[in-house]
């Protein structure tokens, strides 16, 4: 490479002192992720940020004593990098783009291990940042590989960014007749006996709409901490409904009788005719006695 000789012993002696560097470095990163970064209190997504980061840099720092002791300075490496630079322009360039999009994660830290996310159709937990993807742990247990550039490029949910407060939003369809004030105490009374619903901020019973069959209302509620939020709205839907039994909000009431009347029936009694009539009128014509031959 350029004017610098490289022998088959010497690429064996570079490979030794690459994984010497490497596995030392390794070693100092295990005790300061097992000993010295839980003494400084950081959260788990900073623990993996400086992990990751510092291992990049194990390695850089592993790959550039064994190539100095090839005798590749950067200067020489500037020719190989110039002869692999059209390679990576078309075969490499979507690892290379998911590499730096893996750096601006980790440094920029929008999205930590930990953190609940939603990304397009697929929602979860994040597992591990890698170099290439970032790993996602759905709530069905499944492993969801997503490229890294799809995180900086596209647009990202992070439910847990700043907080881990969470909003819930019930809504309630009710017969016309029911008492909307009747329907706001109960809505209301159910958000406050929950202990997981946060007092601040306060819950909100909404009268969203209305028409002469069904009345519409919205309970919105927040919970310190967005994974119990599945949990709270089904506890708040038992509570809600056996509440609604109890004052009969989800009956309806009876139809009220339909009472028909014909007109005209007072004058069908004059069209009433006497049996003898309707049985002389009704009998064949019969000759008379003691009139003979007829």
């Amino acid at each position: 490479v350029g004017d610098v000789t490289i022998s088959p012993f010497s690429i064996i002696i570079a490979i030794g002192i690459f994984a010497l560097a490497f596995a030392a470095f390794h070693a100092v990163l295990q005790w300061m992720d097992s000993r010295l970064l839980p003494r400084m209190n950081f959260d788990l997504g900073l623990r993996n940020s400086i992990r990751t980061s510092l291992g990049y840099v194990g390695f850089l720092i592993a790959a550039g004593l064994a190539l100095s002791y090839l005798g590749l300075n950067f200067e020489k490496l500037a020719i190989v990098a110039g002869a692999l630079s059209l390679g990576i322009g078309f075969g490499l360039q979507s690892i290379v783009n998911n590499f730096v999009s893996g750096l601006i994660l980790l440094w920029e830290r929008a999205v930590r291990v930990g953190d609940w996310i939603v990304v397009g159709g697929d929602q979860g937990f994040v597992r591990r940042i890698n170099v290439r993807a970032t790993e996602i742990e759905t709530f069905d247990r499944a492993q969801v590989i997503i490229p890294n550039s799809s995180l900086i490029t596209g647009v990202v949910t992070n439910l847990v960014r700043n907080d881990r407060t969470g909003r819930i939003v019930i809504p309630l369809t009710v017969a016309g007749s029911a008492d909307p004030d009747k329907v706001r105490e109960v809505l209301w009374s159910a958000a406050k006996a929950n202990q997981l619903v946060l007092a601040m901020p306060t819950p909100q019973v909404l009268f969203t709409g209305m028409s002469a069959s069904a009345l519409n209302f919205e309970l919105r509620a927040y919970v310190g901490d967005v994974e119990t939020m599945f949990r709270v709205k089904s506890d708040l839907h038992f509570a809600i409904f056996k509440r609604f039994k109890e004052e009969k909000i989800f009956d309806t009431p009876e139809a009220d009788a339909t009472k028909i009347e014909t007109a005209g029936f007072e004058e069908l009694g004059k069209l009433r005719i006497p049996g003898s009539e309707v049985s002389a009128s009704s009998a064949p014509d019969q000759p008379k006695r003691g009139a003979a031959g007829r």
